[in-house]
């Protein structure tokens, strides 16, 4: 049963298009803990959870997805096409409607501050991303996938 157990968690784990991705996306959160922790001088390992900022992990790991995805099924197959379409459905979610997100939360925010709300606590404003920050991921997913594949 323990060897049942084994298989499933290492063919998990062992299958580049889960592992891949993955990894995309740790080094993005690593790298904006990093910038973070720099910045106020502390370390907080509850950044690696946290939405938005430079650079986008979203960006990473759906852009590590499809290129994992099209180095292994081909660039003209289906699956990397349906890969390629939500690949661009989160890009423009994380720059595009989360940013509109983001700005409504701080504009709240300002709201219950300006009018001496107490009750609420402010909501959470970085949930989005520049453009720059989009690319940025997109460009160390694209680069894991294709340097993990080889």
């Amino acid at each position: 049963m323990i060897n049942y157990y084994y298989d499933i968690i290492f063919n998990f784990f062992n299958n580049p298009v889960i592992l891949i991705p993955l990894v995309a996306w740790f080094i993005t959160q690593t790298i904006k803990v990093v910038i973070i922790a720099i910045k106020d001088k502390k370390f907080n390992f509850e950044l690696y959870f946290i939405p938005g900022g430079f650079p986008s992990s979203h960006s990473a790991f759906v852009t590590a997805l499809c290129v994992v995805v099209g180095m292994m099924s081909g660039f003209d197959s289906t699956i990397f096409g349906v890969s390629l379409g939500f690949t661009v459905f989160v890009l423009y979610d994380a720059s595009v409607i989360r940013r509109a997100a983001q700005k409504q939360a701080r504009s709240l925010n300002e709201l219950m501050q300006f009018v001496n709300i107490k009750k609420m606590e402010p909501l959470r404003d970085v949930l989005g991303h520049s453009f720059f920050e989009v690319l940025s991921g997109s460009i160390i997913g694209i680069a894991t996938g294709i340097l993990m594949m080889l």
